[in-house]
């Protein structure tokens, strides 16, 4: 499978616990038309630039992932004359998404009729009698998300015939529905059908007139992305399935195993790493995070190559701050091979007006191997 590159990191801030959220755009002449894409949705100070976005994937349900979900329907809704975004979300988190954006409409639309409203008559406090704004605010088009079942991922326009789609696979978060994504892309492709590949131009010129049709479509599949979301190494591990040849399609459990199988072929991996200290093993695995310790071991599970492929580690611990501290921890825990292709979301650890905030790329990341050899780190 070819793999593509298609996206890059626009703004990315994350710290475990506090709010984690990483905005992708995909490249274009025009830096502000490209298709933009969010990960994870807390409250955090890159709020505002995911606001244009129309499509959020949520990997999970924690309040640091998905805190500021009300806030960008609202704020995208009147930016953009009543744009829906579209937010991609957990299966078994839905319904309870839905009600919670009744009531934060609710809430959003009351107004107060009176100064009555504010006494201590409890007749003027119920939900019934409280007027409310005609039009609400808070609109969201919320899809459904299963592991090892695609679904497009919805463009505001499909650009070159390039279109998206969401593979999300099982992750291991303790007991909580959480999920990862490898996003892969589909370019439909006219070329000549193979027969004629090779003949003259006037000979296919007459092919064309006398009504033949020369040319065929194709789709052109490659991974483009992988977020983990939040998981433990049960859920990265490499797995092997044996396909019943009795069956004439592939389980969703089989597709989500091979979706988390694309996704360590993707030029952008995104992953989690909450603990830096190898001592934290088995804590990281009870609370359902990754330590330092397991990154060799799933990679080398999956025989990830390296070449012409970027990480961006993200979620870390506030525990193992400040932002120097984080760095040298992971060049002194990571393998070397690793180390130089890595990027870390660190802005969260350092101010942009500190003296090594100044040092942070403008999309909040930055490179352990620039780092490295800039800082003389270990």
């Amino acid at each position: 499978m070819k793999v593509g590159r298609h996206f890059e990191v626009k703004a990315c801030w994350s710290k475990a616990g506090i709010g984690t959220s990483i905005l992708l755009q995909q490249k274009s002449d025009n830096d502000s038309k490209g298709f933009k894409l969010v990960f994870d949705l807390g409250c955090t100070p890159i709020f505002e630039q995911t606001i244009s976005s129309n499509a959020v994937v949520i990997s999970h349900g924690h309040v640091d992932h998905f805190g500021g979900i009300f806030s960008h329907a609202r704020a995208h809704n009147m930016q953009f004359q009543g744009s829906i975004p579209s937010y991609y979300v957990p299966e078994p988190l839905v319904p309870k998404l839905e009600l919670a954006r009744q009531i934060f409409s609710d809430i959003d639309c009351t107004i107060t009729a009176t100064p009555a409203a504010f006494t201590n008559d409890d007749s003027s406090h119920s939900s019934s009698s409280s007027p409310k704004r005609d039009k609400k605010h808070i609109m969201m088009n919320i899809v459904p998300i299963r592991p090892g079942q695609e679904t497009e991922i919805k463009q505001p326009k499909v650009k070159n015939g390039v279109r998206f789609y969401l593979r999300p696979f099982r992750v291991s978060h303790g007991s909580h529905p959480a999920c990862g994504y490898t996003v892969v892309s589909k370019t439909t492709i006219s070329q000549l059908k193979e027969q004629y590949v090779g003949m003259d131009g006037r000979a296919l010129k007459e092919l064309v007139q006398s009504g033949v049709e020369i040319k065929e479509t194709r789709i052109q599949e490659r991974p483009e992305v992988c977020y983990t979301g939040d998981t433990c190494v049960d859920g990265l591990i490499y797995e092997k399935y044996n396909h019943n040849p009795d069956e004439c399609s592939t389980s969703e459990d089989e597709l989500s195993i091979e979706y988390k199988k694309q996704g360590f072929l993707a030029p952008l991996f995104m992953s989690e790493l909450t603990y830096l200290d190898p001592k934290d093993s088995d804590l990281a695995r009870e609370r359902g995070h990754l330590n330092v310790k397991d990154i060799p071991t799933i990679f080398d599970s999956h025989n990830w190559d390296p070449s012409n492929r970027n990480i961006l580690f993200y979620h870390i611990s506030r525990k193992h701050g400040p932002a120097e501290r984080v760095l040298e921890q992971m060049i002194k825990n990571l393998p070397l091979n690793l180390v130089d292709v890595t990027d870390v979301a660190i802005s969260s650890f350092a101010p942009s007006s500190s003296s090594f905030g100044q040092n942070i790329k403008p999309n909040g990341c930055i490179s352990l191997k620039e780092f490295k050899n800039n800082f003389g780190a270990l």
